[in-house]
């Protein structure tokens, strides 16, 4: 007699060879159902739900292993060692779904925060299989809803309907969609549900082998025509007869979809040569004829839809279309989920994301192709919770501070500081889908100046940054004359910058006198940033040796007919394109900035819009330099002097940050005041001329105790 884990395995493994991996998942999940129950659901039951979707077995494994009641006794690390790294991360990221308590009562009304829901909850999986885990165990916990009391029944069941069953419908997951949309409409309308129920004139089953009497008899008339075909089939649910029902104010009897056959040929012409075939074998209704391929919907949907008399004198509906027709319906602006969903407010990398593993699901006749490539779903935005639940969109790269300005523009400048997830964090954090921000602000509070040092990472979105600008150009003028001028001293001192070409300053920046270029410095109109880098080109600093580019221009040495006139160090083949805002020339000291799908854009190095990119933007700044000029870069040594309170572990924190730059330290010398607990570091460096030296000395700055940093690039 085979053993419990042997039995549960062939349920579940029915695809797959039996390994002993698989054996040893079913007998910790039969363990878990020993233990005393913590969750609604056992791992077992959401395993034997999607036993029957094609999934991998890595999935099915994780499923089983998954369950709540093993958590403390079977830590990740202890299941990776035990199975593999793919199973142990699938497990972690189930886990961080079930344990995701947060979905709040409003979202019986608010369609928006629906739809943000849903979507946090994708972009919170790192694998679109965790998200399938989460749904099939919602549906176990739907099937075990009669045991809980009346109120669990009512939020979980809305929870189902407004977010997990559309979750369904978007992932392709008809047979979960289904039955997730009926459950929760039993308890969340149960006179009604029970009406439905006995108005059909059968039960499930006997309507699921009606369908596929009829789709036997299509297929026999199909083979007699030798055209190329599939068939597929479904009685439509109990829910979606209600809304079907009561979008349409027809009684049940009045429906002629409640059974309905899709078929799918290989050209147009194919189309209408299956339906002359149909509508000469059965009689059909001429009030429900739709040619959608002769007039395709706005959203450019196209099939051809009829309704016929079938055995026992029953109405089927017929869709007709092509295998094209049909990937634009499901994947494409015709999406079916878009149109039951309103389909506002996507998220277009997530659904892209989406699209190609529902193909994988619906197509791949080998489950364990999901194992052999990416099912990673990317977002282009992050999804973060208010205090009450409420949810925000952000910017992949946004901090709490542009949390707080999301909210509203005077949370954000009088925000000082933030809990996130309970924990009280730096305002330059940069937060993450699934965040739980709680902003902590002075009222009539104003912004600092540092939030609009791109260096410093305050701000990650622009919209933030332009806020906190208008707030600055609205304050007193003479404030913000003052509030220039010393943020501009601050910079000469730190740069040990001896004399000041104002003239110089003025043409770059546009103004005409010190009171204009000190009060577009207050009002944030010329950042930290920019400041340092105009200041940086009137050091002269006494160079050391030359250093050959990075790439070899003997091979280059003059551009070819017709091609860009900038290369990419490393990738001279690469597309390049010089920026229209500030029209770099042949000469000019450049940067690439990678953009999404046009290439490499070419600007100046001081250009506005370069030194306003934002701490995440900046990763995306390459090497470029001009066809057939061999500039050799230059270096030269500096003193880096350094100001901070004693502690352990600050020299080396201070060394990883030099090394993060790629600078090399040359000589260092450290004095400490055991009386003041200061520390004197005068530390000897190389740079090069590419160097942005206000952008390191923030950098510095920013080490824990530090209270100042400056460089003197001519040490004596």
């Amino acid at each position: 007699m085979l053993n419990a884990a042997q039995q549960m395995a062939e349920k579940i493994f029915s695809q797959h060879e039996i390994n002993d991996q698989m054996l040893h998942a079913c007998e910790l999940a039969i363990e878990a159902q020993n233990l005393p129950r913590v969750g609604k659901v056992f791992s077992s039951e959401v395993a034997l739900i999607l036993a029957g979707l094609k999934l991998d077995k890595d999935t099915l494994i994780a499923a089983l292993l998954s369950d709540i009641n093993l958590e403390p006794f079977y830590p990740i690390e202890q299941l990776r060692e035990s199975f593999s790294d793919n199973i142990a991360n699938l497990v972690q990221g189930i886990r961080k779904l079930n344990q995701f308590k947060d979905l709040h009562s409003k979202i019986e009304t608010n369609e928006v925060q629906n739809e943000r829901l849903r979507q946090m909850l994708l972009a919170m999986t790192s694998d679109i299989r965790i998200m399938i885990v989460k749904l099939a165990y919602r549906v176990a916990r739907m099937r075990n809803l009669k045991m809980e009391d009346d109120e669990s029944r009512f939020q979980v069941a809305t929870e189902t309907q407004l977010i997990f069953a559309p979750l369904a419908n978007r992932l392709g997951m008809a047979q979960l969609k289904w039955e997730l949309e009926d459950l929760s409409f039993r308890y969340l309308h149960p006179e009604t549900y029970k009406s439905i129920a006995k108005q059909l004139d059968s039960k499930r089953i006997g309507r699921e082998a009606y369908i596929q009497e009829v789709i036997a008899l299509f297929e026999k008339q199909m083979q007699e025509s030798e055209i190329p075909y599939q068939i597929s089939g479904r009685p439509k649910h109990i829910y979606s007869i209600w809304k079907k029902m009561t979008k349409k104010q027809l009684p049940i009897d009045e429906l002629y979809d409640l059974r309905a056959i899709r078929i799918y040929v290989e050209t147009v012409s194919q189309c209408y040569e299956v339906l002359g075939m149909i509508h000469s074998r059965w009689n059909y209704v001429k009030s429900e004829f739709d040619d959608y391929i002769a007039s395709p919907k706005e959203n450019g949907y196209q099939s051809i839809h009829t309704v016929i008399y079938g055995p026992e004198n029953k109405t089927v509906e017929i869709q007709i279309r092509t295998h094209e027709m049909h990937y634009t319906s499901e994947y494409g602006v015709a999406a079916h989920w878009k149109y039951k969903e309103g389909g506002k407010n996507i998220d277009a990398s997530l659904e892209q994301s989406i699209n190609i593993v529902r193909q994988m699901l619906e197509y791949n006749d080998d489950p364990d192709l999901l194992n052999q490539i990416s099912t990673e779903l990317l977002s282009e935005h992050i999804y973060v919770m208010t205090p009450t639940n409420d949810i925000i969109t952000l910017s992949v790269g946004s901090t709490a501070l542009d949390f707080a300005y999301q909210i509203h523009t005077n949370l954000g400048h009088g925000c000082r500081g933030a809990k996130i997830n309970g924990k009280i964090m730096p305002l330059t954090t940069q937060l993450q889908t699934g965040d739980k921000v709680e902003v902590l602000a002075v009222k009539n509070g104003g912004p600092n100046r540092n939030w609009l040092n791109p260096n410093l990472g305050y701000l990650g979105n622009a919209r933030s940054r332009a806020k906190v600008r208008t707030w600055f150009n609205h304050q007193n003028k003479e404030a913000n004359i003052d509030a220039g001028e010393a943020l501009l001293n601050k910079e000469i001192k730190r740069l040990h910058l001896e004399k000041v070409d104002y003239k110089a300053l003025y043409q770059k920046f546009h103004v005409n006198n010190k009171e204009q270029f000190f009060e577009a410095i207050g009002k944030g109109q010329i950042n930290e940033r920019q400041l340092a880098s105009a200041l940086q080109k009137q050091l002269q600093p006494k160079p050391v040796m030359p250093q050959r580019p990075l790439f070899d221009l003997d091979k280059v040495a003059e551009k070819p007919n017709g091609q860009q006139p900038v290369f990419v160090v490393g990738s001279p083949t690469l597309k390049t394109h010089l920026a229209p805002c500030c029209e770099p020339h042949e000469g000019d000291d450049i940067v690439g900035y990678v953009t999404r799908g046009r290439g490499v854009t070419v600007h100046k190095s001081e250009c506005p819009n370069i030194l306003n990119l934002t701490h995440e933007e900046l990763q995306r700044i390459i090497e470029v330099d001009w066809f057939g000029i061999d500039k050799p870069i230059m270096t030269y040594t500096a003193q880096i002097d350094l100001l901070a309170f004693d502690r352990k572990g600050l020299l080396r924190d201070v060394m990883n940050c030099l090394t993060q730059n790629d600078i090399n330290l040359t000589a260092s010398n450290t004095l400490t005041d055991p009386h003041e607990r200061t520390v004197t570091m005068h530390l000897t460096v190389e740079l090069d001329e590419t160097i942005d030296l206000g952008n390191l000395l923030d950098k510095i700055e920013q080490i824990k105790n530090v209270e100042s940093a400056s460089i003197l690039t001519q040490p004596t």
